[in-house]
């Protein structure tokens, strides 16, 4: 794999926040773009941009199998930390989105919408708080492009000042939203206007 600075991905990332007015906004990886003078020819959008998932391991689910509850794991495979030891995350892009609020087990895959305005053109009927017993049947989550520091090299394959980093999609929803998201998009608009890169 071919290595880039870190300083060259945050200025590109970076590029696209500016290029969009604000960081807050639906998906970040519906917002980037293939920057001109990168040697690629094509009509580019967000399916051809892949990044790893961040994910914490929750006690049911697919990684509940291999790690405990806690662990944060890289892209489903890598151990970042079990849940004790502290992490550096830097949160480059984040963007609220609503999903379908269907149930884990129906073998439905829920819906997702960046907009309330969507949300209603796409289902009139939809709640977004609970009401009278009945749970919202749309929540809102986000989506963060995070930069990782960490060790191996062959995990996290950006240098800068002799520190290893990776970059990640981050979906946080359920209540990490509330104690993660909401602090991040509050520090946004209120005490870092200037932008949270």
């Amino acid at each position: 794999m071919a290595k880039a600075t870190l300083s060259e991905k945050v200025s590109e990332t970076t590029s696209d926040a500016e290029a969009a007015g604000d960081i807050i906004e639906g998906s970040p990886t519906a917002s980037l773009a293939i920057q001109p003078g990168q040697g690629l020819v094509g009509d580019f959008d967000a399916s051809d941009i892949s990044f790893p998932k961040l994910q914490i391991a929750q006690g049911v689910g697919a990684l509940s199998e291999n790690y405990k509850k806690g662990t944060i794991v890289l892209d489903g495979e890598t151990e970042i930390s079990d849940g004790e030891k502290e992490v550096e995350i830097t949160v480059c892009r984040i963007g609220k989105m609503f999903e379908e609020n269907i149930e884990w087990d129906s073998g439905e895959i829920p819906r997702i919408m960046n907009t309330k305005k969507e949300v209603l053109e796409a289902d009139p009927d939809a709640t977004f708080v609970w009401q009278d017993g009945t749970p919202a049947s749309w929540k809102a989550i986000a989506d963060a492009l995070v930069c990782i520091k960490g060790d191996n090299p062959d995990d996290f394959p950006f240098e800068h000042d002799g520190n290893n980093y990776a970059f990640a999609l981050w979906r946080i929803k359920g209540t990490a939203y509330k104690h993660a998201a909401v602090p991040i998009f509050t520090a946004a608009k209120m005490y870092y206007r200037d932008g949270i890169n």
